[in-house]
């Protein structure tokens, strides 16, 4: 007995050891390592190597002594590093790569479903074909990390509980030795480590076999809502359905909790799979239902795709949806074939695994370089004329795709941008503005203009001076002048009508009225007036009593027999200040 406790109390301290470890290294990585490592791609490899051998290091070891986890876990880590720096050599700096986030994430799903298979190494080879070890692995380290991270925040609660309460009589030590930088880190490594040696030694108490039969439960009810939903959109139009992305995601979010909850129920072997007779139908039917839900998620980005190009998101998507079209290829065969159904599911499950790491090391290298195949997907729509400079991915291109985007945009200036200025203009704002608001604007301000131009084609202006261009209405609103465009080119004459003149002495610029068709035959008026370089407008304004502007007198204005005269009424004169009543 007091050898075991030694060896308890010996792997414990490893554990811990290792723990302060590598959060001494992560505190390393992010104060210190950009001072040494200049060269952003080093850093990259450094970062990516050191953080993945740790976090595979701690996954296999308690399982494993420390020493003969740290191979598997090296060379995992090694392949992980040079695959997320070959990713890095698409952007020009780190903080490009960052935002992008695919490559972490790919990076990350390598990592985690490699580290099973490098499990089963330190068993033995024939280890990566046994699917009881493998679901045993991959759910074993899943719970030890969760509870180890469970018992890290619990342990950070105490102690700042404990430096709370000793602050009341005066004590600082603990909260002094957290505010040295490195110590926060270090501290969190150990208990990380000592966390997950003692997750493993209860491991007879916290085992994933809990978790599992809840998880069971939750079959019949996804079965449930999956029937619903297919039910639901047999009835709806396609098109309207799953037009959108986001819907594709929802759709391939549920798929791949399918594939778990199939996983989960039919767990290592027979013997400990679904037993209830109507739970294993239900299983079986889920799992036959995952090629209707992947059809749909298929269809829905097939959709967007064809609507709008690839993007990186999408292409993700893509790939996403091609696993679970493989998972509900292999299930349904597996349930269609009768008797073993559960077993060939246990067995595909194996070999896809393989292929999502295969597949998320491929999104890292050259063949799957999604900012390439989106920029080349772009520009191939702009070439074609399907896509306008403000729907265009202009500022993705610049901002998001890293070195493809830029090469696309200079593609795009040597060809289209010659022959359309719209998108000359549109890829030289792109260059320069620093948020996306500020494109919009740009985009905005350019819709007004061609909107303004069309308005003022259906527009009879009579001005006393310079007349009226475009520009003067980049304020207006854009809705207003499609509407109004489309209400004077299509007026009888005399059409729209706007007089502009020195109507009121006392202030610069000129003031008018802008008269627009209305359905009752008369018109609608508005105030217009210049204030600098702009022509303002104020809102509808109505004619005082019964009056209303007919026809025939905006066609004695296009005539000429009008007159800009003192009107009607007298005026409040205060000095040289004049008030004009508004009745």
């Amino acid at each position: 007995m007091h050898t075991q406790d030694g060896r308890r109390a010996a792997g414990r301290i490893e554990m811990a050891l290792v723990g302060a470890v590598a959060g001494g290294m992560v505190w390393a990585l992010i104060e210190k390592a950009p001072d040494i490592v200049t060269h952003p791609l080093a850093y990259l490899f450094v970062t990516s190597f050191v953080s993945g051998f740790f976090a595979v290091l701690l996954g296999l070891s308690g399982p494993h002594r420390v020493m003969r986890a740290a191979l598997p876990a090296f060379g995992l880590s090694f392949v992980g590093a040079c695959l997320i720096t070959l990713s890095g050599l698409r952007f020009d700096t780190l903080a490009a790569f960052e935002d992008a986030g695919h490559p972490i994430i790919a990076w990350v799903i390598f990592l985690s479903v490699g580290t099973p298979f490098a499990a089963s190494l330190l068993r033995d080879r024939h280890s990566l074909r046994d699917y009881v070890h493998l679901f045993d692995v991959s759910w074993s380290i899943l719970v030890r990390y969760s509870a180890a991270w469970l018992f890290v925040g619990v342990f950070w609660a105490v102690l700042w509980l404990s430096d709370a309460l000793l602050e009341i009589v005066g004590l600082t030590v603990i909260g002094d030795v957290m505010r040295v930088d490195s110590v926060a880190y270090v501290v969190t490594g150990i208990s990380l480590g000592f966390g997950l040696s003692v997750v493993h030694e209860m491991r007879d108490y916290l085992s994933p076999f809990l978790v599992l039969r809840l998880l069971r439960l939750l079959v019949p009810v996804v079965l449930l809502v999956v029937v619903v939903f297919v039910a639901a959109a047999v009835l709806q139009e396609p098109g309207a359905l799953f037009g959108d992305l986001s819907r594709a995601a929802t759709i391939l979010a549920v798929s791949l909790a399918m594939i778990s909850l199939v996983s989960i129920a039919l767990d290592r072997g027979d013997a400990d799979a679904v037993q209830v007779g109507w739970m294993r139908l239900a299983t079986a039917a889920l799992a036959a239902l995952l090629p209707v839900m992947s059809g749909l998620a298929i269809y829905a980005l097939w959709l967007r795709v064809h609507q709008y190009g690839w993007t990186p998101a999408r292409l993700a998507a893509a790939c996403a949806a091609a696993v679970v079209a493989v998972y509900a290829l292999c299930y349904l065969v597996s349930v269609i074939l009768g008797r073993g159904w559960m077993g060939r599911i246990r067995q595909a499950n194996i070999g896809i695994a393989a292929l999502v790491l295969v597949l998320a090391a491929a999104w890292q290298l050259p063949i799957l370089n999604a900012e390439r195949i989106s920029t080349d997907s772009q520009v191939a729509r702009i070439d074609a004329g399907e896509v306008t400079p403000d729907a265009a991915a202009l500022w993705e291109m610049q901002h998001d795709w890293g070195r493809a985007g830029h090469a696309g945009l200079k593609t795009l200036e040597q060809g289209v941008a010659g022959e359309r200025v719209e998108f000359a203009e549109a890829i030289a704002a792109v260059r320069v503005a620093n948020t996306p608001w500020e494109l919009t604007q740009k985009f905005n301000q350019d819709q007004g203009l061609e909107r303004a131009t069309r308005f003022l084609e259906g527009l009879t202006v009579i001005a006393d001076g310079a007349d009226i261009h475009p520009k003067m209405m980049r304020k207006w609103s854009k809705y207003s002048l499609e509407k109004w465009a489309d209400i004077c080119l299509e007026t009888e004459e005399p059409g729209c009508v706007m007089v502009l003149g020195d109507f009121n002495p006392v202030r610069a610029g000129r003031e008018g009225f802008l008269f627009i068709g209305a359905k009752n035959g008369n018109f609608d008026i508005h105030n217009v007036f210049e204030i600098g370089e702009f022509l303002a407008m104020d809102a509808y304004r109505k004619p005082s009593g019964s009056q209303q502007v007919t026809r025939d007198q905006v066609a004695d204005i296009v005539e000429g027999r009008f007159e800009i005269a003192p009107g009607s009424h007298r005026s409040l004169w205060i000095g040289e200040f004049e008030l004009v009543p508004n009745f």
